[in-house]
């Protein structure tokens, strides 16, 4: 199988990028292999799109500037699965190394503890692999109504119901360095995000009344506690998540519900 290998990037680390690129040039893969890098600073969901409007082959892989694969034989098995012509998508796991979690605040812990150790999405631009013509029969990435979140949790409604979306032993080391204030930021676009999904999506969506009550003031605030992952942070980190959950709740309230008046994603 071959496969074109796809950089959306943005100001990209240039020695990150480098060593990012060495990795696939290494892997163990007996089919041709190309790469794109798409830096034409528009919005991730519009560079993912040009990426595969401009690819060659009939399987393309997302990689962002900041995702290293891990091992040589990564592309092989997050590849292996299309081989059953029903599968459309295949998606990395996603890790946080330990050594740049330690660099954190105690305060950026507490925003970030959901994503400490290793999480995997229903779909993942960072490291995911999709069938072409499937994304061509969805239109795409959604770039209209998602520039920069909100774009992989649309794209995997609509897959889903064209194939099979598989969950390999595979995973990606995801190098972004963050700080509370930043995050914080991060947090009001993923909501505005979200907000639009559920006014696109609607009951499509696992868990969606959850996430509108969350964007209800005060009231929403039941919700964090409830949500503390204690397997990953226990009682240490428990202060830091709940400081952090007041101050992202106004964020996350604003975010939500201009998304979701809106109808498409625009922070």
């Amino acid at each position: 199988m071959d496969v074109s290998i796809i950089f959306p990037v943005y100001n990209p680390d240039k020695k990150l990028l480098k060593k990012i690129i060495s990795v696939i040039n290494h892997q163990n893969y007996k089919g041709n292999k190309e790469i794109l890098i798409i830096d034409e600073h528009k919005g991730f969901a519009e560079q993912m799109n040009i990426g595969i409007r401009k690819s060659k082959y009939s399987l393309v892989v997302m990689l962002p500037q900041d995702c290293i694969p891990v091992g040589k034989e990564w592309l092989t098995h997050l590849l292996m699965p299309f081989a059953d012509k029903k599968v459309v998508a295949s998606v990395s796991q996603v890790e946080l190394p330990s050594a740049l979690w330690d660099t954190f605040s105690y305060g950026t812990k507490g925003i970030m503890i959901k994503e400490k150790g290793i999480i995997r999405s229903s779909l993942d631009g960072k490291g995911g692999a999709y069938r072409k013509s499937a994304m061509q029969k969805i239109g795409l990435f959604d770039e209209r109504t998602f520039r920069t979140a909100g774009e992989d949790y649309d794209t995997y409604v609509k897959l889903k119901k064209r194939g099979k979306i598989v969950y390999p032993n595979v995973k990606i080391i995801h190098y972004h360095p963050t700080t509370f204030k930043q995050r914080l930021k991060k947090q009001y676009q993923y909501a505005n995000g979200y907000g639009a999904l559920v006014r696109v999506h609607g009951k499509e969506m696992v868990r969606w009344y959850v996430g509108m009550l969350k964007a209800i003031p005060l009231v929403g605030l039941i919700t964090y506690p409830l949500s503390y992952p204690f397997n990953k942070g226990g009682l240490g980190l428990l202060p830091a998540y709940l400081f952090a959950s007041l101050c992202d709740h106004p964020y996350y309230i604003a975010g939500f519900w201009k998304g979701f008046m809106d109808g498409k994603q625009t922070v």
